[in-house]
Protein backbone atom coordinates (compact mmCIF):
# COMPACT_ATOMS: atom_id res chain seq x y z
CA UNK A 1 0.00 0.00 0.00
CA UNK A 2 1.50 3.46 -0.70
CA UNK A 3 1.47 5.78 2.03
CA UNK A 4 2.47 9.01 2.82
CA UNK A 5 5.28 7.70 4.32
CA UNK A 6 6.56 6.07 1.34
CA UNK A 7 5.69 8.78 -0.87
CA UNK A 8 8.29 11.16 1.13
CA UNK A 9 10.63 7.91 1.17
CA UNK A 10 10.42 7.99 -2.65
CA UNK A 11 11.37 11.73 -2.87
CA UNK A 12 14.14 11.05 -0.35
CA UNK A 13 12.13 13.07 2.48
CA UNK A 14 11.25 16.46 0.70
CA UNK A 15 7.66 16.50 -0.55
CA UNK A 16 8.16 17.24 -4.32
CA UNK A 17 4.42 19.65 -4.31
CA UNK A 18 4.88 21.64 -1.10
CA UNK A 19 6.41 24.66 -3.23
CA UNK A 20 3.30 24.67 -5.60
CA UNK A 21 0.74 24.13 -2.82
CA UNK A 22 2.53 26.93 -0.44
CA UNK A 23 2.30 29.64 -3.37
CA UNK A 24 -1.36 28.05 -4.17
CA UNK A 25 -2.43 28.66 -0.69
CA UNK A 26 -1.18 32.24 -0.20
CA UNK A 27 -2.32 33.61 -3.10
CA UNK A 28 -5.51 32.34 -2.48
CA UNK A 29 -5.24 34.31 0.61
CA UNK A 30 -3.79 37.02 -1.38
CA UNK A 31 -7.44 36.79 -3.56
CA UNK A 32 -9.22 36.73 -0.46
CA UNK A 33 -7.91 40.15 0.73
CA UNK A 34 -9.00 41.53 -2.72
CA UNK A 35 -12.23 41.94 -0.29
CA UNK A 36 -10.77 45.12 0.53
CA UNK A 37 -11.47 47.22 -2.02
CA UNK A 38 -14.61 47.82 -0.43
CA UNK A 39 -17.10 47.04 2.37
CA UNK A 40 -18.49 43.27 2.19
CA UNK A 41 -22.15 42.65 1.93
CA UNK A 42 -23.63 39.69 3.54
CA UNK A 43 -24.65 38.87 -0.28
CA UNK A 44 -21.39 39.04 -1.43
CA UNK A 45 -20.26 36.20 1.27
CA UNK A 46 -22.93 34.03 0.16
CA UNK A 47 -22.04 34.47 -3.49
CA UNK A 48 -20.23 31.13 -5.43
CA UNK A 49 -16.84 31.88 -5.42
CA UNK A 50 -16.57 31.68 -9.13
CA UNK A 51 -18.69 31.15 -12.80
CA UNK A 52 -20.25 27.19 -12.06
CA UNK A 53 -18.23 26.81 -8.76
CA UNK A 54 -20.49 25.13 -6.02
CA UNK A 55 -18.69 27.00 -3.40
CA UNK A 56 -19.87 29.97 -1.23
CA UNK A 57 -16.99 32.43 -1.03
CA UNK A 58 -17.42 32.94 2.43
CA UNK A 59 -16.51 28.60 2.10
CA UNK A 60 -13.63 29.30 0.22
CA UNK A 61 -12.51 31.82 1.87
CA UNK A 62 -12.63 29.57 5.53
CA UNK A 63 -10.44 26.86 3.82
CA UNK A 64 -6.56 28.32 3.16
CA UNK A 65 -5.71 29.16 6.75
CA UNK A 66 -6.48 25.56 7.92
CA UNK A 67 -4.54 24.23 5.56
CA UNK A 68 -1.81 26.23 5.75
CA UNK A 69 -1.51 25.19 9.60
CA UNK A 70 -2.04 21.68 8.67
CA UNK A 71 0.77 21.69 6.66
CA UNK A 72 3.27 23.55 8.65
CA UNK A 73 2.16 21.23 11.31
CA UNK A 74 3.39 17.98 9.20
CA UNK A 75 6.27 19.50 7.73
CA UNK A 76 7.42 21.09 11.29
CA UNK A 77 7.21 17.32 12.90
CA UNK A 78 9.93 16.45 10.90
CA UNK A 79 12.34 18.72 12.35
CA UNK A 80 11.09 18.42 15.69
CA UNK A 81 11.84 14.68 15.63
CA UNK A 82 15.37 14.99 14.42
CA UNK A 83 16.66 18.24 16.29
CA UNK A 84 17.09 19.18 19.95
CA UNK A 85 15.11 21.83 21.98
CA UNK A 86 17.41 24.13 21.42
CA UNK A 87 18.27 23.78 17.94
CA UNK A 88 14.53 23.86 17.03
CA UNK A 89 13.66 26.69 18.43
CA UNK A 90 16.59 28.83 16.95
CA UNK A 91 16.05 26.99 13.39
CA UNK A 92 12.40 28.08 13.62
CA UNK A 93 13.30 31.56 15.12
CA UNK A 94 15.50 32.51 12.12
CA UNK A 95 12.78 31.18 9.52
CA UNK A 96 10.54 33.44 10.77
CA UNK A 97 11.32 36.44 12.58
CA UNK A 98 14.14 38.08 10.10
CA UNK A 99 11.86 38.49 7.14
CA UNK A 100 9.13 39.82 9.69
CA UNK A 101 11.02 42.15 11.53
CA UNK A 102 12.01 43.82 7.82
CA UNK A 103 8.45 44.24 7.05
CA UNK A 104 7.63 46.07 9.76
CA UNK A 105 10.47 47.80 9.92
CA UNK A 106 9.32 49.29 6.33
CA UNK A 107 5.91 49.94 7.15
CA UNK A 108 6.41 51.82 9.67
CA UNK A 109 9.57 53.87 8.18
CA UNK A 110 8.72 53.33 4.52
CA UNK A 111 5.07 52.54 4.24
CA UNK A 112 3.97 54.87 6.72
CA UNK A 113 5.49 58.45 6.19
CA UNK A 114 4.62 58.15 2.67
CA UNK A 115 1.03 57.11 3.41
CA UNK A 116 -0.37 59.28 6.33
CA UNK A 117 -2.20 61.92 6.40
CA UNK A 118 -0.01 63.55 9.36
CA UNK A 119 2.94 65.19 9.31
CA UNK A 120 6.64 63.22 9.96
CA UNK A 121 6.98 64.92 13.10
CA UNK A 122 3.22 64.13 13.78
CA UNK A 123 3.95 60.71 12.55
CA UNK A 124 6.59 59.41 14.65
CA UNK A 125 5.95 61.23 17.81
CA UNK A 126 2.55 59.42 17.77
CA UNK A 127 1.85 56.23 20.22
CA UNK A 128 0.75 54.18 17.18
CA UNK A 129 4.37 54.57 15.46
CA UNK A 130 6.25 53.46 18.82
CA UNK A 131 3.84 50.22 19.43
CA UNK A 132 3.68 49.38 15.72
CA UNK A 133 7.20 47.73 15.97
CA UNK A 134 5.42 45.29 18.82
CA UNK A 135 4.73 43.02 15.84
CA UNK A 136 8.42 41.72 15.63
CA UNK A 137 7.33 40.41 19.13
CA UNK A 138 4.03 38.81 18.10
CA UNK A 139 1.85 41.52 20.14
CA UNK A 140 0.39 42.48 17.16
CA UNK A 141 -0.86 46.25 16.07
CA UNK A 142 -2.69 47.23 13.22
CA UNK A 143 -2.48 50.67 12.98
CA UNK A 144 -0.02 53.61 12.13
CA UNK A 145 -0.65 57.23 12.67
CA UNK A 146 -2.84 58.45 9.92
CA UNK A 147 -2.63 55.55 7.41
CA UNK A 148 -5.33 54.21 5.44
CA UNK A 149 -8.03 56.38 7.20
CA UNK A 150 -10.20 56.71 4.24
CA UNK A 151 -10.23 52.95 3.04
CA UNK A 152 -13.09 50.78 2.49
CA UNK A 153 -11.59 48.96 5.46
CA UNK A 154 -9.71 51.60 7.39
CA UNK A 155 -6.57 52.17 10.00
CA UNK A 156 -5.77 48.14 9.22
CA UNK A 157 -2.14 47.95 7.79
CA UNK A 158 -1.50 44.43 7.66
CA UNK A 159 -4.54 42.16 9.12
CA UNK A 160 -2.43 39.42 8.05
CA UNK A 161 -0.49 39.81 11.43
CA UNK A 162 -3.46 38.45 13.74
CA UNK A 163 -2.34 34.70 13.35
CA UNK A 164 1.24 35.34 13.95
CA UNK A 165 0.47 35.21 18.05
CA UNK A 166 -1.49 31.31 17.05
CA UNK A 167 1.78 30.45 15.07
CA UNK A 168 4.33 31.45 17.96
CA UNK A 169 1.49 29.39 20.26
CA UNK A 170 1.79 26.30 17.74
CA UNK A 171 5.28 25.91 18.17
CA UNK A 172 5.45 26.24 22.01
CA UNK A 173 3.31 24.06 22.20
CA UNK A 174 5.10 21.36 20.21
CA UNK A 175 8.41 22.65 21.82
CA UNK A 176 6.57 21.53 25.36
CA UNK A 177 5.61 18.24 23.66
CA UNK A 178 9.35 17.71 23.01
CA UNK A 179 10.35 18.29 26.56
CA UNK A 180 7.92 16.09 28.51
CA UNK A 181 7.96 13.13 26.05
CA UNK A 182 4.30 13.87 25.06
CA UNK A 183 5.95 14.42 20.78
CA UNK A 184 7.35 10.77 21.18
CA UNK A 185 3.86 9.46 22.08
CA UNK A 186 2.22 9.61 19.20
CA UNK A 187 -1.52 8.38 20.31
CA UNK A 188 -0.88 10.76 22.99
CA UNK A 189 -0.60 13.68 20.45
CA UNK A 190 -3.51 12.55 18.69
CA UNK A 191 -5.42 12.67 22.27
CA UNK A 192 -4.37 15.76 23.01
CA UNK A 193 -5.59 17.34 19.11
CA UNK A 194 -9.54 15.45 19.71
CA UNK A 195 -8.89 17.32 23.24
CA UNK A 196 -8.48 20.67 21.95
CA UNK A 197 -11.18 20.15 19.93
CA UNK A 198 -13.14 19.03 22.60
CA UNK A 199 -12.69 22.09 24.84
CA UNK A 200 -13.46 24.27 21.92
CA UNK A 201 -16.89 22.52 20.84
CA UNK A 202 -17.84 22.20 24.63
CA UNK A 203 -17.16 25.92 25.26
CA UNK A 204 -19.09 26.94 21.99
CA UNK A 205 -22.53 24.70 23.16
CA UNK A 206 -22.44 25.57 26.54
CA UNK A 207 -22.90 29.16 25.45
CA UNK A 208 -25.58 28.52 22.88
CA UNK A 209 -27.37 27.15 25.71
CA UNK A 210 -26.88 30.00 27.45
CA UNK A 211 -24.69 28.96 30.27
CA UNK A 212 -22.14 31.32 31.39
CA UNK A 213 -19.00 29.53 32.80
CA UNK A 214 -16.02 32.30 34.92
CA UNK A 215 -14.59 33.66 32.43
CA UNK A 216 -16.84 33.02 29.53
CA UNK A 217 -15.71 35.78 27.10
CA UNK A 218 -12.16 35.38 27.43
CA UNK A 219 -12.55 31.44 27.14
CA UNK A 220 -14.82 32.16 23.73
CA UNK A 221 -12.73 34.68 22.39
CA UNK A 222 -9.52 31.99 22.66
CA UNK A 223 -10.74 28.74 22.22
CA UNK A 224 -14.14 29.25 20.03
CA UNK A 225 -13.49 32.37 17.98
CA UNK A 226 -9.96 32.94 17.38
CA UNK A 227 -7.04 30.61 16.55
CA UNK A 228 -6.86 27.91 18.80
CA UNK A 229 -9.91 26.63 17.50
CA UNK A 230 -9.24 27.11 14.24
CA UNK A 231 -5.46 26.44 13.40
CA UNK A 232 -3.88 25.45 16.33
CA UNK A 233 -5.49 21.90 16.12
CA UNK A 234 -5.09 21.70 12.62
CA UNK A 235 -1.41 22.34 13.21
CA UNK A 236 -1.65 19.43 15.40
CA UNK A 237 -3.54 17.37 12.80
CA UNK A 238 -0.56 17.55 10.98
CA UNK A 239 1.72 16.52 13.15
CA UNK A 240 -0.83 13.74 13.33
CA UNK A 241 -0.71 12.74 9.91
CA UNK A 242 3.32 13.20 9.94
CA UNK A 243 3.44 10.56 13.40
CA UNK A 244 1.18 8.27 11.58
CA UNK A 245 2.42 8.95 7.71
CA UNK A 246 2.85 4.89 7.24
CA UNK A 247 -0.13 3.65 7.93
CA UNK A 248 -2.48 6.91 6.01
CA UNK A 249 -3.32 5.46 2.47
CA UNK A 250 -2.18 7.75 -0.47
CA UNK A 251 -4.97 8.09 -2.61
CA UNK A 252 -6.41 10.18 -5.26
CA UNK A 253 -10.24 9.21 -4.75
CA UNK A 254 -9.69 10.03 -0.68
CA UNK A 255 -8.79 13.58 -1.92
CA UNK A 256 -11.29 14.23 -4.64
CA UNK A 257 -13.60 12.54 -1.45
CA UNK A 258 -12.27 15.13 0.99
CA UNK A 259 -12.99 18.33 -1.52
CA UNK A 260 -16.39 16.76 -2.48
CA UNK A 261 -16.81 16.30 1.53
CA UNK A 262 -16.43 20.39 1.99
CA UNK A 263 -18.19 21.33 -0.70
CA UNK A 264 -21.19 19.03 0.43
CA UNK A 265 -20.95 20.08 4.23
CA UNK A 266 -20.46 23.72 3.42
CA UNK A 267 -23.46 23.88 1.38
CA UNK A 268 -25.56 23.49 3.90
CA UNK A 269 -23.62 26.04 6.10
CA UNK A 270 -23.39 29.86 6.53
CA UNK A 271 -20.61 32.83 7.28
CA UNK A 272 -21.17 32.21 10.71
CA UNK A 273 -20.21 29.24 10.90
CA UNK A 274 -16.66 30.28 10.37
CA UNK A 275 -16.50 30.62 14.19
CA UNK A 276 -18.25 26.97 15.09
CA UNK A 277 -15.70 24.88 16.00
CA UNK A 278 -17.90 21.88 15.16
CA UNK A 279 -17.47 22.78 11.16
CA UNK A 280 -13.67 23.13 12.21
CA UNK A 281 -13.74 19.71 13.83
CA UNK A 282 -15.75 18.31 10.72
CA UNK A 283 -13.61 19.78 8.05
CA UNK A 284 -10.22 19.26 10.10
CA UNK A 285 -9.22 15.75 8.79
CA UNK A 286 -10.11 16.94 4.90
CA UNK A 287 -8.01 20.20 4.71
CA UNK A 288 -5.06 17.83 6.35
CA UNK A 289 -5.09 15.21 4.08
CA UNK A 290 -6.04 17.45 0.93
CA UNK A 291 -3.28 19.76 1.98
CA UNK A 292 -0.48 16.72 2.60
CA UNK A 293 -1.84 14.83 -0.20
CA UNK A 294 -1.17 17.73 -2.61
CA UNK A 295 2.17 18.41 -1.18
CA UNK A 296 3.68 14.85 -1.73
CA UNK A 297 2.49 14.87 -5.34
CA UNK A 298 4.73 14.72 -7.87
CA UNK A 299 2.80 16.27 -10.36
CA UNK A 300 2.52 19.53 -8.26
CA UNK A 301 5.95 20.02 -9.24
CA UNK A 302 6.80 23.74 -10.65
CA UNK A 303 10.48 24.12 -11.70
CA UNK A 304 10.46 27.62 -11.52
CA UNK A 305 9.43 27.48 -7.96
CA UNK A 306 13.16 26.19 -7.11
CA UNK A 307 14.29 29.41 -7.05
CA UNK A 308 12.87 30.33 -3.78
CA UNK A 309 10.46 29.92 -1.30
CA UNK A 310 7.97 33.50 -2.08
CA UNK A 311 5.20 32.12 -0.08
CA UNK A 312 6.06 33.78 2.92
CA UNK A 313 7.09 36.78 1.02
CA UNK A 314 3.37 37.04 -0.25
CA UNK A 315 1.96 36.47 3.09
CA UNK A 316 3.71 39.30 4.66
CA UNK A 317 3.52 41.95 2.10
CA UNK A 318 0.13 41.31 0.30
CA UNK A 319 -1.65 43.11 2.65
CA UNK A 320 -0.29 46.21 3.20
CA UNK A 321 0.48 46.50 -0.64
CA UNK A 322 -3.39 45.84 -1.04
CA UNK A 323 -4.10 48.99 1.04
CA UNK A 324 -1.83 50.99 -0.22
CA UNK A 325 -3.12 50.52 -3.93
CA UNK A 326 -6.43 51.18 -2.84
CA UNK A 327 -5.26 54.57 -1.14
CA UNK A 328 -2.92 55.25 -4.21
CA UNK A 329 -5.47 54.12 -7.13
CA UNK A 330 -9.05 54.78 -5.58
CA UNK A 331 -10.54 54.07 -9.04
CA UNK A 332 -9.87 50.17 -9.22
CA UNK A 333 -12.82 48.50 -8.61
CA UNK A 334 -12.48 45.27 -10.44
CA UNK A 335 -11.35 42.27 -8.46
CA UNK A 336 -9.91 40.35 -11.37
CA UNK A 337 -7.63 43.50 -11.92
CA UNK A 338 -6.83 44.33 -8.55
CA UNK A 339 -6.12 40.71 -8.33
CA UNK A 340 -3.23 40.49 -10.75
CA UNK A 341 -1.93 44.21 -9.34
CA UNK A 342 -1.94 42.09 -5.90
CA UNK A 343 0.17 39.27 -7.24
CA UNK A 344 2.70 41.54 -9.22
CA UNK A 345 2.85 43.69 -5.91
CA UNK A 346 3.54 40.94 -3.57
CA UNK A 347 5.64 38.79 -5.52
CA UNK A 348 7.74 41.64 -6.34
CA UNK A 349 8.74 42.24 -2.52
CA UNK A 350 8.33 38.16 -1.65
CA UNK A 351 11.75 37.74 -4.14
CA UNK A 352 13.39 40.58 -2.42
CA UNK A 353 12.12 39.19 1.06
CA UNK A 354 13.49 35.55 -0.15
CA UNK A 355 17.14 36.69 -1.92
CA UNK A 356 17.88 39.41 0.35
CA UNK A 357 16.78 37.89 3.89
CA UNK A 358 15.20 34.89 4.10
CA UNK A 359 17.86 32.66 2.14
CA UNK A 360 20.98 34.25 3.29
CA UNK A 361 19.55 33.72 6.69
CA UNK A 362 19.29 30.28 5.82
CA UNK A 363 22.71 29.96 5.25
CA UNK A 364 23.08 30.54 9.19
CA UNK A 365 20.36 28.12 9.92
CA UNK A 366 23.01 24.75 8.04
CA UNK A 367 24.41 24.97 11.60
CA UNK A 368 21.68 23.71 12.99
CA UNK A 369 19.42 21.69 10.70
CA UNK A 370 21.04 20.02 7.11
CA UNK A 371 18.09 19.92 5.47
CA UNK A 372 18.05 24.07 5.43
CA UNK A 373 20.79 23.24 2.82
CA UNK A 374 18.68 22.02 0.57
CA UNK A 375 16.92 24.74 -0.15
CA UNK A 376 20.26 27.05 -0.68
CA UNK A 377 21.31 24.01 -3.04
CA UNK A 378 22.98 22.53 -1.35
CA UNK A 379 21.71 18.99 -0.17
CA UNK A 380 24.26 16.96 1.29
CA UNK A 381 23.98 12.87 1.17
CA UNK A 382 23.68 12.55 4.78
CA UNK A 383 20.55 14.76 4.24
CA UNK A 384 18.77 12.73 1.61
CA UNK A 385 16.77 10.86 3.88
CA UNK A 386 15.34 13.41 5.67
CA UNK A 387 12.49 15.03 6.16
CA UNK A 388 12.29 19.16 4.53
CA UNK A 389 11.78 21.81 7.49
CA UNK A 390 9.99 24.80 6.12
CA UNK A 391 7.78 26.80 7.54
CA UNK A 392 3.84 28.22 5.93
CA UNK A 393 2.75 31.53 7.36
CA UNK A 394 -0.21 32.39 8.37
CA UNK A 395 -2.42 34.75 7.17
CA UNK A 396 -5.94 36.15 7.72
Amino acid sequence: MVTFGSRLADHKGVGPGFDAVRIGLALSVLYIHTSLLRVESPEAALAPVGPYLPLAQWAFDFAPLPMFFALSGFLVAGSAERLSIGQFVVNRGLRILPALAVEIILSALVLGPLLTVYTLGQYVSDPLFARYFLNILGSIHYELPGVFLDNPNPRIVNGSLWTVPHEIACYVLLVGAMFTGLFRRRFLVLLATLALFGVSMSIFIVGKLGIVLPYHDALTYLFVTRGAARLVPLFLAGIVLYQYRERIPYRFGYAVACIAAYVAIAAFGSPDWNANPIFSFATAPIFAYAVVYAGLSPKLVFKPLSRGDYSYGIYLYGYPLQQAMIQLMPWIDNRPAFFALSIAAASAMAIFSWHAIEKPILRLRRKFSLTARIHTGEEPAAAATLPPVQTVPAAK
